[in-house]
């Protein structure tokens, strides 16, 4: 099922930013689901950090993953089951991302 959430991801990127990250792990523990993706910026993204502009960049993909944050947790909950109640994302100059989901727990959980 991680694997599945995973390969969603990746896709969901790549359909939308026009590249996907290279690597991705997916980790599901209780109320938590953490993807972490690797390689992900794309080729002008790259060029403007080689350049100084991290910030923008962070910036632009924060205003972007804000605007596919419920591609993502529509793939998280059709494979959990489970609603997510909080989607927190971020990136690092490295090209290192990790997209973080908090479930809500069940009743009797």
């Amino acid at each position: 099922m991680v694997a599945d959430i995973s390969r969603e991801i990746v896709r969901v990127h790549a359909n939308h930013y026009g590249r996907g990250p290279t690597k991705a792990k997916t980790i599901w523990r209780d109320e938590i689901v953490v993807c972490v993706l690797q390689d992900i910026f794309t080729k002008s993204e790259q060029v403007l950090i080689d350049a100084g502009k991290f910030e923008q960049v962070r910036a632009n993909r924060q205003i972007f993953q804000d605007a596919v944050a419920p591609l993502l947790c529509q793939v998280v909950e059709q494979a959990t089951g489970a609603t997510v109640r909080s989607f927190l994302s971020q990136v690092s100059a490295d090209g290192a991302a990790a997209e973080v989901f908090l479930l809500e727990r069940s009743p009797e959980g």
